[in-house]
């Protein structure tokens, strides 16, 4: 059996062990500087619809900054507290003629790109709504459990502590063709936090004791920088991931 495989059932054991995990799914879509606001405005009247009003979680819409090659300029990310939840909104969602209305914007002012279903398997740092400045890492993990030992031992350490924004944990559940496994979701109020923190954390040598130890469990991949442009829904981020 290949390690691959062995990585996808550790995964799957840890997934299962994650009861009423969040579940998100990261939309990405390619548009133009000119065409961004009709979807704004789509999303709003979609999300101010009765049937948009049903929608439990929180939605954020999130313009990339940097991610290399990707076509994708912006991306949706729906958050649930569970994929129940989500089959149950996204299915009402999708009869409702608010659907198709949001569609059509959606075909004629933008362009598909990918569709990755995500859960959260763990979480650390203050989970706020008013971080919107994300860094996305991505791994393929071979261990993960101590991949996960790593980070919280590495959070738990005296420059972790002094960490100022959240981190987020997340498995690739489905639409994932790349090797990425394993995704870390880093919030930050700003760029000027991010980069603060990144100088105090890379100076340390526990971060380099991190570092050492997730290297040993998992390969690292790259990251991306996003920023929330809006954000709709009753749920907070807190509420969402238990914290």
């Amino acid at each position: 059996m290949t390690r691959t495989a062995l990585g996808a059932i550790a995964l799957l054991a840890f997934a299962q062990t994650a009861t009423a995990a969040p579940t998100w799914t990261a939309i990405a879509f390619g548009t133009t500087p000119q065409n961004a606001p009709q979807i704004v405005a789509a999303a709003d009247t979609l999300m101010n619809s009765p049937a948009g009003k049903g929608f439990p979680g929180r939605l954020l819409l999130q313009a990339h900054v940097a991610d290399g090659n990707n076509p994708a300029t912006h991306s949706f990310i729906p958050i649930y507290k569970t994929h129940g939840e989500r089959e149950a909104f996204v299915q009402k969602l999708q009869a409702d003629p608010a659907w198709d209305a949001f569609m059509a914007v959606m075909t004629k002012h933008s362009q598909p790109v990918s569709t990755v279903l995500n859960q959260t398997l763990k979480s650390w740092g203050e989970v706020v709504d008013t971080d919107h400045v994300w860094m996305g890492h991505a791994f393929t993990v071979r261990d993960p459990a101590a991949f996960v030992a790593a980070a919280d031992a590495f959070m738990a350490s005296p420059t972790g502590k002094k960490f100022p924004g959240q981190v987020h944990l997340s498995g690739v559940v489905a639409g994932g063709l790349s090797p990425v496994t394993h995704t870390i979701s880093v919030g930050y109020a700003s760029e000027a936090e991010m980069g603060a923190w990144n100088a105090t954390a890379q100076a340390s040598a526990d971060w380099a004791t991190y570092i050492a130890a997730s290297r040993a469990a998992a390969d690292y991949l790259g990251g991306s920088l996003a920023r929330d442009i809006k954000w709709w829904g009753p749920a907070t981020l807190a509420e969402l991931t238990g914290n």
